[in-house]
């Protein structure tokens, strides 16, 4: 690992998995400690929400032009570095304006990480099927969450700012190592012809658009990302809800309802790294898998149990939907990420890559709102079935790019 040099797919598994580690460290109890220590309100609580997903919207198809333009290694140190800076500054200040602003910070850094990240291991380790890659680096992100998790939870116990401040510092530590073994041996820039910054963000974006308007495969699978997107935000803000006012969450000892979503987390990451094995095995044995197939099924697997999980009123009922909605979507991601890549050309990977990022975190921002109004007016579980119902759109279009990816092939 710590060789001259490395193999990028074992940086990236590293990476994966450490990554993961401090990212779920530091965000476990952000919530509580945004509550407790911080003392925010609830519209504060939602304005915290709204800069770190536009952070991401504004930023993330300039960092990923940059990406194109100079280096991906280079995009993905710059992600670290502003992670933990933007972790250090909230766990240090507890203030709403730094809270705020670490939000900008650290959400900036997430657009620099997503699709150079993506982008420098096609690169770097093109002959690997990117399936393989992409579940087993998901793999290894699931298990360093679990540990994140636990130690988060252990040391937020002592104090709620310590996982926080020590994630930052961890990520800075990460960020020096990465300089040492991250390799990067067949980057080539999108343009030769340099005109100025301004210029070459202009000209890349410029060639991108021409590209995907030629490409009515990748049209499309942006277009699935978006509507997931679109019914990812209202889910992942209303579940929670759903349990408390609508279930009777059991208890066991020092098994009481906030404890039970920490241990739902551990559940949801060990059923995802369970099946992303199942799915990895059955790649090696039949060499090819669908990925039309692959996510048909999940997409339509999530709709049911997003419907399933909105009008269900036993709490180990729930519990099951819960559970089989996160797999799907754990399954869905890296095999519609692999899909996108083998259409891509290489010079432009990471800008494809930040502009589905920037479509999903556009969704959130469009759907989210929609979402909360209906839960705020009607009910939260006829806000969870608006939800399933704007991922419908998708299961039209899968079907979409696996025949445009046929007609390429042709």
């Amino acid at each position: 690992m710590f060789s001259k040099k490395p193999k990028a797919y074992s940086v990236y598994l590293f990476f994966r998995f450490c990554f993961s580690l401090l990212l779920s460290m530091a965000t476990v109890l952000s919530m509580v400690y945004h509550l407790e220590v911080v003392g925010l309100g609830p519209f504060q609580l939602v304005l915290v929400g709204t800069v770190l997903e536009t952070s991401c919207f504004l930023f993330e198809v300039p960092t990923g032009v940059v990406a194109d333009l100079y280096s991906r290694r280079r995009s993905v140190l710059i992600g670290i570095f502003l992670y933990g800076a933007g972790f250090l500054m909230e766990g240090s200040l507890p203030w709403f304006g730094t809270v705020l602003l670490a939000q900008v910070v650290w959400g900036c850094g997430d657009t620099f990480l997503t699709g150079a990240l993506e982008a420098w291991i096609a690169s770097e380790e093109g002959g690997r099927p990117m399936d393989k890659v992409f579940l087993r680096g998901g793999q290894l992100a699931q298990t360093g969450g679990i540990l994140g998790v636990i130690i988060g939870t252990l040391l937020g116990n002592l104090n709620l700012q310590l996982p926080i401040i020590l994630a930052g510092a961890l990520c800075l530590v990460l960020g020096i190592v990465l300089l040492r073994v991250m390799p990067e041996e067949h980057f080539s820039p999108a343009l030769e012809d340099r005109q100025g910054l301004l210029n070459d963000f202009i000209n890349l974006f410029r060639l991108n658009l021409r590209f995907v308007k030629g490409a009515p495969v990748l049209l499309a699978l942006l277009l699935i990302t978006f509507c997931g997107g679109l019914a990812s935000e209202g889910f992942d803000r209303l579940s929670t809800a759903h349990f408390l006012n609508d279930t009777a969450m059991p208890t066991f000892g020092p098994l009481n309802s906030v404890t039970w979503f920490g241990f739902m987390s551990l559940l949801g990451s060990g059923l995802g790294i369970f099946a992303s094995g199942v799915l990895i095995a059955r790649m090696e044995k039949r060499s090819s898998v669908s990925r039309t197939g692959v996510v048909l099924f999940t997409s339509a697997g999530y709709i049911v149990c997003l419907l399933l999980f909105a009008f269900g009123g036993n709490f180990w009922f729930l519990l099951l939907i819960f559970l089989l909605a996160g797999l799907m979507r754990t399954l869905k991601e890296p095999v519609l990420a692999a899909w996108m890549n083998d259409h891509v050309e290489e010079r432009m990977r990471a800008t494809m890559f930040s502009a589905s990022g920037q479509l999903d975190s556009f969704g959130q921002i469009i759907g989210g709102p929609i979402v909360g109004l209906v839960a705020q007016q009607v009910s939260v579980p006829c806000g969870l079935a608006c939800t399933a119902l704007l991922l419908l759109p998708a299961l039209f279009l899968v079907p979409v790019a696996a025949k445009a990816s046929k007609t390429k092939a042709k």
